[in-house]
């Protein structure tokens, strides 16, 4: 491997963190995600009122309910990580 002057690696170096008004792409999804959640909360409870009618809509329901909470729970997970990365 040859090392020339001027060139570099192609790493990026982060010298600065500046903090935005607008929301990170993770923080997006994690917020779409919740909004999805309460509308499948909203539906269960619903559901609930009318009685036994919906019980396979209800426990489908439930299961979306608990496939997102493991998508909220990994991207707050990476989200902490990359926060982490940068010393914040």
């Amino acid at each position: 491997m040859e090392y020339r002057t001027g060139e570099t690696c192609g790493m990026k170096l982060i010298m600065a963190t500046y903090r935005i008004g607008n929301k990170c792409k993770t923080c997006e999804k994690i917020d779409i995600k919740l909004r999805r959640r309460a509308a499948e909360m909203e539906r269960v409870s619903r559901w609930q009122q009318e009685g036994s009618r919906f019980r396979a809509s209800i426990d489908r329901a439930y299961d979306n309910i608990k496939a997102l909470d493991g998508e909220i729970q990994a991207l707050q997970r990476d989200r902490e990580k990359r926060y982490a990365s940068f010393g914040g």
